[in-house]
């Protein structure tokens, strides 16, 4: 199913602070299976699991095996982020974004492998970097055994919006 065309949303700061980090927002597909990639109540926002596609095609694979490995998963963690951040563009607009408030990060690893936390770093920095002390978030990073699409990271959000008359 092709998605709807969506309206324009106005540019906000954190557009122009993933400009100067040299990132942009990956497209997003509509979901492929039975939710909704993201689900509101009132002034709350949930985005649904993310994982580090590039041009629709999962970019890392593969579970984390030791720390000489690490750089490959943070840069999964941002990449997948990013991935979160686009669904929030395309559902409210990232001016909308009051505040991000939990970051669950899952990390596809080996059993030996005990540092999940630093993996996550990707996504958290990306986020401070994106909405600055408004990125600032509590956080779970988990590492397990295999991830969908054998991903090396799936990561969700809750987010705190503004209410749509005072977004700027």
């Amino acid at each position: 199913m092709i998605a709807p065309p969506q309206p324009p949303r106005p540019r906000h700061a954190a557009h122009e602070r993933l400009a100067q980090l040299g990132l942009t927002l990956p497209q997003q597909p509509p979901a492929q299976y039975s939710y909704s990639p993201v689900a509101s109540w009132g002034q709350i926002a949930f985005v649904s699991g993310q994982i580090p596609k590039r041009d629709g095609a999962v970019a890392f694979t593969g579970p984390v095996a030791a720390a000489a490995d690490l750089d490959r998963g943070v840069a999964a963690a941002e990449l997948a982020a990013l991935g979160a951040l686009a669904a929030l563009d395309r559902e409210f607009g990232l001016h909308r974004v009051a505040r991000v408030l939990k970051l669950s990060v899952y990390v596809a690893s080996v059993p030996e492998f005990s540092d999940p936390p630093a993996v996550a770093e990707g996504a958290s920095r990306l986020l401070r970097n994106v909405f600055g002390t408004a990125g600032q978030h509590a956080r779970t990073a988990l590492g397990l055994p295999q991830l969908p699409k054998n991903a090396t990271v799936e990561l969700d959000l809750v987010v705190a919006l503004t209410p749509e008359e005072n977004a700027a």
